[in-house]
């Protein structure tokens, strides 16, 4: 074949990925082909590329490149010397501070990928979130990658106990914890949920209305930082049980516009163990198992106790794995009509205006 009959892609915008799932929370990582932010900390560059570039995030996250269910990580650079590398996290509806299994995802890219190196049984390193600092601990026994354990920043407790009035069903006892993102945190059993993933699409509405009137009657802002939001997730969860082994329980967290995160939630894990502790159902160093709707599991412990302005707190660990499913090169052809995709409430459930637009294309050079 002659090289004149060979057709030329007219591509405005090109990306690498990685495509993953951390116990089965559908994930990417771009690891190229992201415009050039501003110097900062990871939290102004998130701010920085909401503003100005949250097109990209529409490319990956909407049809038909995506979907409601996933959630993408940018990785950047970090002007913090004691990081390796910052990123930015961005899901459905929001740009999280924090969120567990993306944290593992974005690791065990890195060392799988070289882009971190294998420095013995156990690796360390930090990563620079829009959260702060995580440290992380990944098994890395004769080289292959297993679980990774991250350090998150303190956890704690808002309050406990808390009646709301839940529209249709009358009152409704709430715990507001926060573990990387605020978590309306309520007991399955109040509604007769077993938490079995034939419930999920039951769960996720009924989900979306606590946040709604949680987050409505109780305002609540982060002592440190007033930027962050209020109640953005809503999270069910089972009785605990105790054992030998410590303590287990299971959770399905809601995340907008609607649907239930497949892992069992980092930030939610860390902001459980905030709760619980509050309420003396753990103690520092005791083991915790906590487990999503398809049974995947986290780990998860008090690593010592401190205080976020006026609140009592924890600063937690949480473990879990990541897999590689695909390496990806995303491209956008300059005809293409959906650069940013769209939105149909067949799967998103809730749809804002900036759902319909269809003009926005990617802004990577």
């Amino acid at each position: 074949m002659s090289n004149s009959s060979k057709y030329e892609l007219a591509v405005s915008s090109a990306f690498t990925a990685y495509d993953c799932h951390c116990e089965g929370d559908v994930e990417k990582v771009v690891v190229s082909g992201l415009p050039e932010l501003p110097k900062g900390t990871a939290f102004e560059k998130m701010k920085f590329f909401r503003k100005n570039h949250d097109d990209i995030r529409l490319f990956f996250l909407r049809e038909p490149r995506g979907s409601m269910i996933q959630s993408v990580n940018f990785i950047v650079p970090t002007e913090n010397p004691e990081a390796v590398a910052a990123f930015i996290i961005a899901e459905a509806e929001e740009y999280p501070e924090m969120s567990g299994g993306n944290t593992i995802s974005v690791a065990t890219t890195m060392l799988k990928t070289g882009m971190v190196p294998i420095t013995g049984p156990v690796t360390r390193f930090k990563l620079e979130a829009p959260a702060g600092l995580i440290g992380i601990e990944c098994e890395t026994s004769n080289g292959k990658v297993g679980a990774v354990r991250f350090i998150n920043q303190p956890a704690f407790a808002y309050c406990l106990d808390k009646t709301i009035e839940l529209p249709g069903f009358g009152n409704l006892t709430v715990d507001v914890g926060y573990g990387g993102m605020t978590y309306a945190i309520v007991d399955a059993k109040q509604f007769g949920f077993d938490l079995v993933a034939s419930e999920g699409r039951r769960l996720s509405d009924l989900g979306q209305e606590i946040k709604a009137a949680a987050a409505a009657q109780i305002p609540v802002s982060h002592p440190l930082n007033p930027e962050l939001p209020g109640i953005t997730q809503t999270m069910f969860v089972t009785p605990i049980i105790r054992s030998e082994r410590g303590v287990e329980s299971k959770n399905a967290v809601i995340v907008s516009p609607g649907r239930i995160d497949r892992c069992p939630c980092g930030t939610g894990t860390s902001a459980r163990l905030a709760v619980m502790h509050a309420k003396s159902e753990i103690a520092e160093g005791e083991h915790f198992t906590h487990k999503s709707l398809i049974d995947s599991v986290f780990t998860g412990e008090i690593l010592a106790t401190t205080t976020v302005g006026p609140y009592s707190a924890v600063i937690p660990a949480v473990s879990g794995r990541t897999w590689i499913t695909a390496k990806c090169s995303y491209i956008l052809e300059q005809d293409d009509p959906y650069p940013a995709g769209y939105a149909i409430t067949d799967t998103w459930p809730e749809m804002t205006p900036d759902h319909v637009s269809v003009t926005a294309k990617p802004s990577a050079q």
